[in-house]
């Protein structure tokens, strides 16, 4: 595996696939990050931004992870790479190492976009410490559901030669999980697709907020956590995983 892996960096290393998950992270912080806040909403800001957040991740993480996964898997469907690597190479274990290399790609990018949101907290002055605990749970749901999504679109990727099939399938799902945070009153929708579980585990609230008033009388609480959809999730995840990995070891290259 060890050795898989190394090909992997070996076989991208002039792709520039990082410095393109890096400039969508930028753009994502850059979309994440005014100019200026009113004294009312820097008083709440840090729970603020654990209400805006899952929104923003809901566009830009699936997004990413198309370009991150179509860009990794590419490359073997050319001149029949696939077909070679499959002859000295266990298929499963190039299933495996693909994926590591991509879901460690990911995670950079999580975490910077993460570490950057505490960052940019203290820089502009939000009212208070920041709630660390909220945050990290905030992290691990977001991976959570931000791996979820790669690994569906690594399987697209990597058994379908043409991208255009992963970009349009993660194209839908995220048109509809997005959509499905506008409807918290079907909350079935939500979990009936993993790019709604961003919306799913978001667990900040806003009351108090008013056309006239805005954020002046205005404050976020946390609400219950669904840990039930978590593990609905990380269920889900796994069976997908093996279901992609079966169905790649018998595909016909």
């Amino acid at each position: 595996m060890t050795q898989l892996l190394k090909c992997e960096f070996m076989k991208i290393r002039r792709r520039y696939i990082f410095i393109t998950a890096l400039v969508v992270t930028g753009a994502m912080l850059a979309w994440i990050y005014p100019n200026s806040h009113s004294e009312d909403y820097l008083r709440i800001a840090w729970m603020g931004y654990l209400y805006e957040l899952p929104l923003v991740n809901s566009i830009f993480m699936p997004l990413l992870s198309i370009i991150v996964s179509s860009r990794l898997c590419d490359i073997e469907h050319k001149e029949g790479m696939l077909r070679q690597l499959s002859v000295s190479t266990e298929r499963g274990k190039i299933y495996d190492a693909k994926l590591i290399f991509g879901l460690a790609i990911m995670l950079c990018c999580i975490f910077i976009s993460w570490l950057a949101t505490i960052g940019f907290g203290y820089y502009a002055g939000f009212g208070g410490k920041p709630p660390i605990k909220l945050y990290l749970l905030y992290l691990l749901f977001t991976t959570a559901v931000t791996f979820s999504v790669y690994i569906f679109q690594h399987i697209m990727s990597l058994c379908f030669k043409n991208q255009a099939v992963t970009f349009f399938s993660g194209a839908i799902g995220t048109f509809f999980g997005v959509f499905s945070m506008f409807l918290p009153q079907l909350p079935r929708l939500r979990k009936s697709l993993i790019w709604g579980y961003y919306s799913a585990l978001d667990f900040v609230g806003l009351f108090g907020w008013t056309k006239d008033t805005r954020y002046k009388f205005a404050h976020f609480d946390v609400m219950e956590i669904d840990m039930g959809a978590f593990f609905v999730l990380i269920f889900a995840t796994v069976v997908m995983y093996f279901i992609g990995r079966e169905f790649f070891k018998r595909k016909e290259f």
